[in-house]
């Protein structure tokens, strides 16, 4: 085995454990038998969300944010390149995510029709809820895959600007970016900037696959940033 296959292998396990083992059969599943038993046994009303993607969205985000720290030096210690590394970690980590949203959407879609099928009116908590008025698999597998790609990615951009620059470059740079939107703010540039996005007609699935674009560039941004990244993060102090 050489070390690219070794590095998919490594994480493939990774993943397989994390979103399979731990988030879905023991989290996800569950969950979603409790709302089940939960809706037929006291009829919830339709006041009444019941909600299992929150979860998901934190253990996509937690992969962003812990996956690369704990495999990285593993990895190059076993001999692959930082290239064949990050080349693994988006496939095999979008790959993860994509299966991730695929089986709680499915779980999603039996709760709702367990539901319906025994006339109990709770619905799901659901990011599709703010566009859509009624639910529907694909749009809400869709919607749900956006976000899940935009957890994963943002955090993940994060994450490498952290290891790059460090804790004290952080707070510099967040202090910048604050100050500016200050300023942009009550200078009523984003005000104008937001009546001017306001008048672009998008419907709900243009808006969430702009986000999934944005994000997966910005994961693909890391790149650059971390093809010639020490084993070990910059120092707190550094």
């Amino acid at each position: 085995m050489n070390s690219q296959s070794a590095v998919f292998r490594l994480m493939y396990e990774d993943v397989i454990w994390y979103f399979v083992k731990l988030m879905l059969l023991f989290i996800t599943v569950p969950l979603t038998i409790v709302w089940i038993i939960a809706g037929l046994v006291f009829n919830l009303d339709r006041e009444t969300l019941a909600a299992i993607s929150g979860p998901a969205y934190f253990f996509i985000a937690g992969f962003g944010l812990f996956g690369f720290k704990s495999l990285f030096p593993i990895t190059i210690g076993m001999g692959s390149t930082r290239e064949q590394f990050l080349k693994a970690y988006y496939s095999v980590g979008i790959g993860g995510v994509i299966f991730s949203v695929l089986c709680l959407n499915v779980c999603q879609y039996a709760l709702v029709t367990i539901y319906q099928w025994n006339s109990v009116e709770a619905g799901i908590l659901h990011a599709g809820r703010l566009f859509l008025d009624e639910y529907d698999f694909l749009d809400y597998l869709w919607i749900d895959l956006m976000v899940g790609i935009a957890s994963f990615s943002l955090t993940f951009f994060g994450n490498a600007i952290f290891y790059r620059v460090g804790f004290i470059r952080c707070v510099i740079m967040l202090m910048i970016v604050t100050v500016v939107g200050i300023f942009l703010y009550y200078g009523g540039v984003i005000s104008a900037l937001s009546d001017s996005m306001s008048d672009i007609k998008m419907s709900a699935m243009a808006i969430v696959s702009c986000v999934g674009a944005v994000s997966l560039a910005a994961l693909f941004a890391t790149y650059p940033m971390l093809r010639h990244a020490p084993l070990h993060p910059m120092p707190r102090k550094g």
